[in-house]
């Protein structure tokens, strides 16, 4: 098969300001740029410029380009930067034609607001677009919910989606709830990409026994409850274990474990780290802790899988679809009870899990080659509009 040209506009991506901004959409890119070319833009707002800067980086088949625009403040401020949004963008995606030619087919990545530029793109150019939908707001439990948007952001949605070639979901969850509030769609489910290239098994363990959570810390991941069942879990039972926590660096959790009394010896908080070092805590450790009372796909517990480690993670959202019995305990979210049983019972049965089998059986879910095939059967069904 020839390689094809394919045009993705994403509305988050990885930026100077924030490189965690849509980090798992930069890795769908490069797993799809293995075997096409892959050109991204993305616009980023910045307070610190006066007009737009722009960054080009390419490797291999992938080429992002990023721009930075003025952001407005202010009601006539917040206006004219929509008004420079659509410009710039527009003007960007015509730039992309006149010298590439026109794409295969536009991928969007959060529909919201990018794929209004598709919409465009279809109308002006007669090329087909597709969504994936990465955003986990279709649901009456996060703050900032579906409901909480305008009815003329839910109708576009719901028109972008539906004048869309194919709906991609990284979670079947997302997919239904997608259909149940929005628009009836049928759709595709494609993982969260993992680079097996850092997460995989490795067998060098932490010389204690070591429970780690990854995640931005947020309410919604419920690390109280974390530690309140680590604290349970230690007076209980005695055991020269540790609990490491690996995201922002909230003090409020800190003082809450010394508030719970958590002996120092038994706790680490790493605060943010790097992409590579996230892997090599996973590698050391024995268990991944994921207590969320919401969840679209998680890509922390792809990445522990992959590296041969255990998963308690909470019934919620697209979770049960990501793990089996052989490679997890799920429990239900903000049941302490629970979650303390959970860490009894992988603690105690530790050793029958198989590390090196759940590596291998999570790369052929998640690794790059393998969503760049999915990804690359997908556009090979897309054909222009007549």
């Amino acid at each position: 098969m020839s390689r094809k040209n394919i045009l993705w506009l994403a509305s988050w991506y990885p930026n100077r300001y924030d490189k965690f901004n849509g980090d798992f959409i930069q890795r769908h890119a490069q797993a799809a740029s293995i075997d096409n070319d892959i050109y991204v833009i993305h616009l980023q707002d910045a307070i610190d410029i006066s007009g737009t800067d722009e960054e080009v980086n390419t490797q291999g088949g992938l080429t992002e380009k990023i721009i930075y625009y003025k952001k407005g403040s202010g009601i006539l401020g917040k206006l004219v930067k929509q008004i420079r949004f659509f410009t710039i963008y527009k003007n960007a995606i015509n730039e992309y034609v006149q010298k590439h030619g026109l794409p295969h087919c536009v991928h969007v990545h959060v529909p919201w607001k990018a794929g209004l530029l598709a919409l465009w793109v279809k109308r002006k150019y007669r090329v087909p677009y597709l969504v994936t939908e990465h955003w986990g707001i279709y649901n009456d439990i996060v703050e900032d919910n579906i409901f909480t948007k305008p009815l003329y952001v839910r109708k576009l949605l719901a028109h972008i989606i539906n004048e869309s070639e194919r709906l991609i979901t990284v979670s079947a969850f997302i997919g239904k709830c997608i259909n149940n509030l929005i628009a009836s769609k049928e759709f595709i489910f494609v993982p969260n990409v993992v680079n097996t290239n850092y997460f995989k098994f490795s067998g060098q363990k932490y010389k204690r026994f070591t429970f780690l959570h990854v995640s931005n810390m947020v309410e919604l991941k419920n690390v109280n409850g974390i530690l309140q069942a680590f604290k349970i879990f230690l007076d209980e039972k005695n055991p020269n274990v540790q609990l490491v926590l690996i995201g922002n660096q909230n003090y409020f959790y800190e003082k809450k474990a010394i508030e719970l009394g958590i002996p120092s010896r038994n706790l680490n908080f790493k605060g943010e780290v790097l992409y590579d070092e996230v892997a090599k805590e996973m590698q050391q450790s024995h268990c991944l802790i994921l207590n969320s009372n919401i969840e679209n796909s998680p890509c922390v517990i792809g990445e522990g899988l992959c590296c041969g480690l255990p998963v308690i993670a909470t019934r919620v959202g697209g979770i049960p679809e990501l793990v089996n019995e052989v490679n997890s305990i799920l429990i239900e979210p903000q049941n302490i009870d629970n979650l303390v049983f959970a860490m009894k019972e992988l603690y105690n049965n530790y050793l029958s899990f198989d590390g090196r089998s759940m590596s291998e059986n999570a790369k052929q879910m998640f690794s790059c080659e393998i969503i760049s095939k999915k990804l690359n059967d997908i556009y090979w069904q897309i054909e222009k509009v007549n």
